[in-house]
């Protein structure tokens, strides 16, 4: 019996693609392995994101040709440095299949499940290599989209998330919403990251009108200043967002919204980088994703004059990190005392619709079903 490891570096996108790649083995007799312990076959699905990302990619790599017979390596830093890979490692295979592959069963259920509807960006943000890896927009039609959902929910998904690399791009998600909501035992269903462009009022109010869909929106912001946003091809304003942000929390007042910002982008003074953590501190986000930017090959950004010194931009990440951890904790601490329910997706652990990690004595194992608490500051995880 072979064993297997899958080792995903990256996004939503990639954890699905890899997931249904184990899926794809249905007539092969296999023992699944952790990173780092022996086996026959290694797959390493990597990133491009970022220049961190493909240090670790490579690092994936060299470690997993030291346990395995074999190692198989795909994702999108694989596709757009093969050539280099190639010679590096030569002892390597590639393979390169769609990126909406269905899933077709599931061998290791998962409560939290991801489900891709789309894959490709064509929006060309300046600093983003990801069209370049990905490509067009590719959709799934709303049949193919509900015969998975009950297939990932028949084997044990009770929370389904709606992932894409635009996700947006898919076009009015009411109709695949209004699907899922009718399927029985799935309890929830959470969308991925949002483009500001694609969350119509319309929407919103879908939303606010069907329990079933998390209140929680994940809507990328990676700049405050609008000189910098433009600079990134963003295709809104800050006034804009925070316009946004007022009409989610005027139907969602409960909604947890996080978001994505880039610390150093070309040209960002401290003018620049002040409107950022203003508009930051007005927001008050739930839940803040940092990354100080990292120039791509191929993206228009790398080309840009007045790159950021590297120390720069460290300390402009600890100054958001800061900000991150107090907005997060201010979030959920407006819960304590009170009633949350959580999804338990594995014992003693979950998540409230708004996106708070909870952790709980469960003796029962309640894992898959709603759960009702009273919060106190032993729930929320550090």
């Amino acid at each position: 019996m072979n064993k297997y490891v899958f080792y995903t570096l990256g996004c939503r996108a990639n954890q699905y693609q890899s997931s249904a790649l184990e899926c794809q083995m249905t007539n092969v007799k296999y023992q699944m392995r952790k990173f780092g312990e022996e086996a026959d076959i290694y797959v390493i699905n990597t990133c491009t994101v970022t220049a961190d990302a493909d240090r670790k990619s490579r690092q994936a790599i060299r470690r997993a040709l030291r346990l395995a017979k074999k190692v198989i390596v795909t994702g999108c830093y694989a596709k757009l440095n093969r050539d280099y890979l190639e010679k590096a490692f030569p002892e390597v295979e590639f393979q390169f299949p769609s990126y909406l592959i269905p899933h077709t069963s599931s061998r290791n259920p998962k409560i939290r499940a991801n489900l891709m509807i789309e894959d490709g960006c064509e929006n060309f943000c300046s600093y983003c290599i990801v069209p370049f890896a990905r490509g067009k927009v590719q959709t799934r039609s709303l049949p193919e989209i509900r015969r998975e959902a009950e297939m990932l929910v028949k084997a044990g998904a009770r929370e389904i998330v709606l992932t894409g690399i635009n996700l947006g791009a898919w076009g009015d998600l009411r109709p695949i919403l209004d699907s899922l909501c009718s399927i029985p035992k799935l309890l929830r269903i959470r969308l991925s990251s949002l483009e500001h462009q694609y969350l119509a009022p319309e929407l919103i109010e879908f939303i606010a009108e069907n329990p079933k869909i998390c209140r929680h929106l994940h809507l990328p912001l990676q700049s405050g200043d609008n000189k910098i946003l433009k600079l990134m091809n963003r295709r809104y304003t800050a006034e804009e967002y925070l316009k946004l942000v007022e009409r989610i929390r005027r139907e969602l007042p409960d909604c947890g919204i996080t978001t994505d910002v880039i610390a150093g982008f070309p040209g960002e003074g401290e003018e620049e980088f002040q409107n950022t953590v203003n508009l930051i501190n007005e927001v008050k986000f739930s839940r803040l994703h940092i990354f100080p930017y990292s120039a791509r090959d191929l993206t228009a950004a790398s080309k840009l004059p007045n790159q950021i010194d590297p120390k720069v931009k460290k300390q402009r990440f600890q100054v958001l990190d800061r900000i991150r951890k107090a907005q997060m904790n201010s979030f959920a601490e407006k819960y304590l005392g009170k009633e949350v329910e959580i999804l338990v997706e594995q014992k003693g652990e979950g998540l409230t619709a708004n996106y708070i990690r909870v952790v709980f004595d469960d003796p029962q194992d309640l894992s898959g079903k709603l759960h009702k608490l009273n919060l106190s500051l032993s729930h929320l995880k550090s």
